[in-house]
């Protein structure tokens, strides 16, 4: 399972020492998304997860806390 962050460190990582704009071109994302991605500002979605070969997936945490009784 890989978080918001482990996307992000991965496509940074395959993009290597290329330019934003042309590793966006090479994924057929729009430059200025994808730093938005980086930057923490955009989930990552669509094309940059079908690069990744991922699928976004939900996972809500429910927690319980004892009542006080007053």
């Amino acid at each position: 399972m890989w978080r918001k962050e482990d996307v992000v460190e991965q496509l940074r990582k395959e993009q290597g020492e290329r330019s934003l704009r042309e590793y966006a071109s090479e994924i057929g994302c729009d430059p200025s998304y994808l730093s938005l991605v980086y930057s923490g500002k955009r989930e990552p979605a669509g094309k940059l997860l079908d690069h990744l070969d991922l699928e976004r997936k939900e996972i809500k945490t429910v927690t319980y806390q004892k009542r006080r009784w007053k």
